[in-house]
């Protein structure tokens, strides 16, 4: 009898342990500071331009302490496309956003002053969204 007493202490003593260091695992990751999203730049003007694609290469940074998790990226106009090189970073990684701007794939041809938008959407709790303004001034002329 004395031997199950003994084998029960040491269950209930190991079960005690175990539940410590999974309430302590948990509060310590409740304490890491979260995922902080840092677009640079966050503007951009391609300036006048002809009627052809350009291209323009932004960083995207995970400043805080926990994984950064992007969730999608979007665009304002089909004339517009964003490409992510890597869509999770550790704390202090960066990637490549590479976009793309086409007027030739706008539905409409238009010249003059335009003005468009690329969305990330992250896990930050600060700033679930992220926008990266574009512009750029279509001039008149050839389109390729």
């Amino acid at each position: 009898m004395s031997m199950n007493r003994a084998w029960l202490f040491i269950g209930l003593g190991a079960l005690v342990v175990i539940a410590a260091f999974a309430l302590y695992s948990y509060l310590a990751l409740e304490r890491m500071p979260p995922p902080r999203i840092e677009v640079l730049p966050s503007s951009y003007d391609f300036g006048v331009i002809p009627y052809r694609a350009v291209e323009k290469s932004f960083t995207v940074r995970n400043a805080g302490g926990s994984p950064l998790k992007i969730m999608g990226i979007s665009t304002s106009c089909g004339c517009t496309r964003a490409e992510l090189e890597r869509e999770e970073l550790l704390p202090g990684e960066e990637t490549e956003l590479l976009v793309t701007f086409d007027p030739n794939l706008m539905e409409e041809h238009l010249t003059g002053r335009i003005y468009r938008v690329v969305y990330i959407k992250s896990n930050d709790p600060e700033r679930p969204e992220v926008e990266i303004e574009l512009w750029a001034t279509l001039e008149e002329g050839d389109e390729g």
